[in-house]
């Protein structure tokens, strides 16, 4: 990540990325990446730091797109299992 190109309103975004580069998951599209892909994005009147897949909607480190080293899996394998449930799943009313 390139700081001194920023604009302040990025650089003191709470969701920003570490300077120092990490593994990370994205819980929306589920995909790897490092956090040195997070980009700064305008959308609209605002501007956020997004998942550099194209089509994901997932926004903000640690808010959307999380280290893998801190998740110890279970979030990562949530999304996973969610994504493979099938079209003929249905959950149970307890779940509900």
């Amino acid at each position: 990540m390139v700081v001194w190109r920023l604009p302040k309103e990025a650089i003191e975004d709470p969701f920003r990325p570490p300077l120092e580069p990490c593994d990370v998951f994205c819980l929306h599209c589920g995909k790897e990446f490092s956090s040195d892909e997070i980009h700064w994005e305008r959308r609209g009147e605002e501007s956020f730091w997004c998942c550099p897949t194209p089509g994901c909607g997932g926004m903000g480190y640690k808010f959307d797109i999380f280290p893998v080293a801190e998740m110890g899996g279970s979030i990562k394998q949530e999304a996973q299992d969610s994504d493979n449930l099938g079209d003929d799943y249905e959950p149970d009313e307890e779940s509900w």
